[in-house]
Order: C-alpha cells, then structure tokens, then sequence
C-alpha cells in the first residue's frame, strides 16, 4: 500500500490556492463546499506540487488541466 504524500505550503502559497479556487468557483457557479471543488482542489494540489505556485500560473495551470481543448 502506498500513502500518499503531501506538499508543505508557506502561508502565501496557501493563500495563492485558496484565491484561485475562490475565483474558479465563483466563475464556475460551484459551492466552494462542493465534491466538485473539493476535486478541483486536489487537481490544483498536483498542479502546485509540478510548481506552478504563483496566482497566473496556477490560474493558467488549472484552466488547461480542466479543459485541455480551449
């Protein structure tokens, strides 16, 4: 059985993830509470975690993860 690891965020890393989640959900109409933004979440923890820890990079990042075609 493998664990799973976990990333270790400084608070403005923290603060970058939670700003780009608060947008994504409110321009996707999604409850931040949600099973869907709980899976976004984690998509955007990888996507940290491969180094895009900045809010554009990230934001950009995300989008790309989520809708490869647009």
């Amino acid at each position: 059985m493998q664990l799973p690891t976990f990333i270790t965020l400084e608070d403005v890393e923290v603060e970058v993830l939670t700003s780009v989640i608060g947008a994504w959900c409110q321009t996707n109409q999604i409850d931040p509470d949600s099973e869907c933004a709980r899976a976004v979440t984690a998509t955007a923890l990888d996507l940290m975690e491969a180094g895009f820890r900045t809010r554009e990079s990230l934001s950009i990042a995300l989008a790309n993860a989520l809708h490869p075609d647009s």
